[in-house]
């Protein structure tokens, strides 16, 4: 499992009992307190990259032109997650 998979995990855990209709404010609290204490650079990274795949769909807007750029060609981490 990569590191951004195993964020991928932690977070879908962590929002499993979400509403469906769940304010983007309250799953970016939910995903936030979820964060592992991961301490290395490349871990850091991945748990944003997965956080971001994660709250794109609920109207989170990416603020970097690359994040922008992932963000509209999507990740297969988050296509089966339960709450769309």
């Amino acid at each position: 499992m990569t590191w951004r998979q195993e964020a991928a995990a932690i977070i879908a855990q962590a929002t499993r009992n979400l509403p469906a209709d769940a304010p983007l404010h309250e799953r970016k609290r939910v995903v936030d307190a979820a964060k592992p204490g991961w301490c290395m650079s490349w871990p850091q990274k991945a748990w944003q990259a997965a956080r971001r795949d994660y709250l794109v769909p609920f109207g989170y807007q990416p603020k970097t032109k690359k994040a922008k750029q992932q963000a509209a060609a999507g990740m297969p981490l988050f296509e089966d997650h339960p709450h769309d």
